[in-house]
């Protein structure tokens, strides 16, 4: 389906990020859903409108389809198309003519998407990330690709150690020796360092 995806014309506007493209990069854990993001399209009408036409002889259904989000099957895979006007940080790498977003990319997302949400599988994958590139570096990171978010970086620590939605997540098929309780041992830690080193004895 990379394949397929990377011939096609719209996609030089995207870029692959998320679960899958890590997984693609570190072997840790089995993703299918393909998740790509645009820094300089909106997934506008016109936009979505051209998508579903390019894949049509995939057998396409539209799951969703609002200015922003395209969400829709293709031959029975999840298939997202975001806009997300957020600075790349550093260049991608090239899977089969398909841009994927580079690890502190995809780190910097994976914290946004915890202060969201904090589902289990992004905190493995952040895990996973912080053995590349700790988290201190990816907050100050954060700084450039999200300059206009307030408080990013005590959002991003408050995150690390709230657990109540990804302690009734079901556990992602794992390709690692990895538990749930040593990736939470791992976040208490390190948010009690980074909000010492961030914001001292406030």
């Amino acid at each position: 389906m990379i394949d397929f995806l990377g011939n096609q014309d719209f996609m030089q506007d995207f870029y692959l990020a998320g679960g899958t493209a890590l997984a693609l990069r570190e072997g840790h854990r089995i993703s299918v859903d393909l998740d790509f993001f645009s820094a300089t399209i909106e997934v506008t009408g016109r936009t979505r409108q051209d998508i579903v036409q390019s894949l049509s002889s995939h057998r396409v259904q539209v799951l969703e389809n609002v200015d922003g989000n395209l969400l829709l099957t293709l031959k029975n895979l999840r298939v997202g198309f975001f806009g997300y006007g957020y600075p790349m940080l550093a260049t991608t790498d090239s899977i089969n003519g398909v841009a994927v977003a580079s690890l502190s990319d995809i780190g910097l997302m994976k914290l946004d998407a915890l202060i969201s949400r904090g589902s289990r599988k992004d905190f493995y994958d952040l895990y996973v990330i912080a053995q590349h590139i700790s988290l201190a570096e990816l907050l100050i990171l954060g700084q450039t690709k999200y300059p206009y978010t307030k408080d990013f970086a005590l959002m991003a620590i408050e995150s690390l150690v709230l657990f109540d939605n990804a302690d009734r997540d079901l556990q992602p098929q794992l390709l690692i020796d990895l538990t749930w309780s040593e990736v939470r041992a791992f976040f208490i830690a390190e948010a009690h360092q980074l909000d010492r080193e961030w914001f001292g004895d406030q």
